[in-house]
């Protein structure tokens, strides 16, 4: 007989019931209440011992069984009912019924709740059965719906918790191969049907295995942990971070080319190896890098960029290699070249205030400028002239800016110049590190020209527009508050599709 715990796992992973957890509580023998779920095609999938006892005492199990095959037809007719109550939305449906018990019939409660998903769609039924007291106060059925119907919200609660939690590595927090892989699959057909870009880079701890050997798998664990919030860290929000197995960290990027992938590998590299890990001090990554070509498979695209982080540790570790590619090798491309375009101004962007639209104006000039400059090979220095120019203005912008929407009436002008400030400060740190060789000039074009010029503008600025356009009156102004922080956060990644896409 298939013992309760595989019957369990075996429903968790067909998706019918993802909570398996918390069912190894509800089946319990010594509860007393009979508890049992069936799929929506109305057979038991598990039922504990109680229940068996109630529906079917000659059989320790109820697996396969319907309640048609086991319950007079006039009680099966109640209980059609309660499940059409379910399926049509209900939180809970309750049928009062008499079961021999030791020979004597008593009076039972059987209440049938949903299962959802995170999705919100109903999975399958649950059903449980007590015994009511025989004297029970007036209000007692009601106070029990009442209180079901808190546990099933808890429930469905718990569906959503479990189901985050089968997706996640328990000793890194990122996300685990299963859900990964599922990931993977949806953005390979995103990049299939649209043509958006997506990259992926596969990271490898160098020498972890004398980590664990002369310190401990303790300390290993610290390092994975340690190495995860890293990375984490420094990812966009798009990215997503997954641990593929041991030491080994799966980085999936969309609408990413191969060489801004490349970019962001070096980086984590370099972050990587100036970081402090617990007990072992220093450590370096060695991490293969690879864009997802047309019509490839995921085993395909991800061999390749597994060979590419072979190749990165048979040659010395402590680097980044690049997949070869269908198009061909160009193991020396430039990596800032990957998918900037020239900014375009649109009337769209114009707030109505010709003080603010110069501003923004002259920032996209900067942006352009600061691009051409970079793609036709310009020394450092003439760069750097052209950074600090954009810097100075973006500065005098601002200036500009909290001047008008203060004069305006904006409510939010305080948290506005706050969240100018701190746009400042990161990219003044971007520049200090780009001048001290700790940076890519491609990092600080893309912060300068995406994050702080186009998105900021298409982004929190549109929350004063309606209250420096001369022809709004003030009783149709709207957008008092600017976004919470992860609101902005949100906002910037979608304000644009892709950096090829500025409008």
């Amino acid at each position: 007989m298939v013992n309760k715990h595989t019957r369990t796992q075996t429903l968790a992973n067909d998706g019918v019931i993802p909570i398996a957890e918390m069912l190894s509580l509800l089946m319990a023998a010594e509860t007393g209440v009979a508890f049992g779920v069936k799929g929506l095609d109305g057979r038991y999938q598990l039922a504990n011992q109680a229940m068996a006892r109630l529906l079917h005492p000659a059989a320790a199990c109820l697996a396969g069984k319907s309640e048609s095959d086991l319950l007079p037809a006039a009680l099966v007719d109640q209980l059609v009912r309660a499940d059409q109550s379910i399926i049509e939305g209900a939180t809970a449906a309750s049928v009062e019924i008499d079961f021999p018990v030791n020979g004597q019939s008593r009076h039972h409660q059987w209440v049938k709740v949903p299962v959802l998903g995170p999705d919100h769609g109903l999975q399958a039924i649950a059903s449980i059965i007590y015994e009511l007291a025989p004297l029970a106060a007036p209000g007692t059925t009601q106070e029990t719906v009442d209180r079901l119907e808190q546990a099933n919200l808890e429930l469905q609660q718990t569906v959503i918790d479990l189901k985050q939690a089968a997706g996640t590595d328990k000793l890194t927090g990122t996300w685990n191969r299963r859900r990964l892989e599922e990931c993977v699959h949806y953005e390979m057909d995103r990049r299939n049907r649209y043509g958006h870009p997506l990259s992926m880079l596969i990271i490898d701890i160098d020498f972890f295995k004398v980590v664990n050997d002369q310190n401990g798998h303790a300390t290993g664990d610290q390092v994975l942990q340690t190495l995860a919030t890293l990375l984490r860290g420094r990812l966009r929000g798009s990215d997503t971070l997954a641990r593929w197995g041991g030491e080994e960290f799966v980085v999936l990027c969309p609408n990413s080319r191969r060489s801004n992938a490349a970019m962001l590998a070096e980086r984590l590299r370099k972050d990587v190896a100036t970081a402090m890990f617990p007990v072992v001090g220093l450590l370096t990554v060695s991490i293969g890098v690879a864009e997802c070509e047309p019509r490839e498979s995921w085993q395909q695209w991800f061999e390749r960029a597994d060979e590419a982080l072979y190749r990165a540790k048979r040659s010395g570790r402590n680097q980044v290699q690049l997949a070869a590619t269908a198009r061909g090798p160009d193991a020396s491309e430039e990596y800032i070249v990957a998918n900037f375009v020239q900014l375009v101004w649109r009337s769209a962007y114009e707030s109505g205030d010709e003080r603010i639209d110069h501003g923004h104006r002259q920032l996209f000039a900067d942006a352009n400028e600061l691009l051409s400059a970079i793609l036709s090979g310009e020394t450092p220095d003439s760069v750097g002239k052209i950074v600090d120019s954009l810097m100075d203005d973006v500065v005098q912008h601002f200036r500009d800016e909290e001047a008008v929407i203060g004069t305006a009436g904006f409510p939010a002008a305080v948290e506005h110049i706050v969240l100018h400030r701190e746009l400042v400060d990161k990219a003044s740190r971007l520049v200090d590190d780009y001048r001290a060789g700790k940076q890519g000039i491609g990092d600080v074009f893309q912060f300068l020209a995406y994050d702080l010029v186009t998105k900021h503008m298409l982004g929190a600025d549109r929350q004063f527009f309606a209250y420096v356009r001369p022809d709004v009156p003030p009783a149709d102004r709207t957008g008092d508050r600017p976004p919470t922080e992860n609101a902005r956060q949100r906002g910037s990644r979608s304000t644009l599709a892709s950096p090829a896409d500025p409008a």
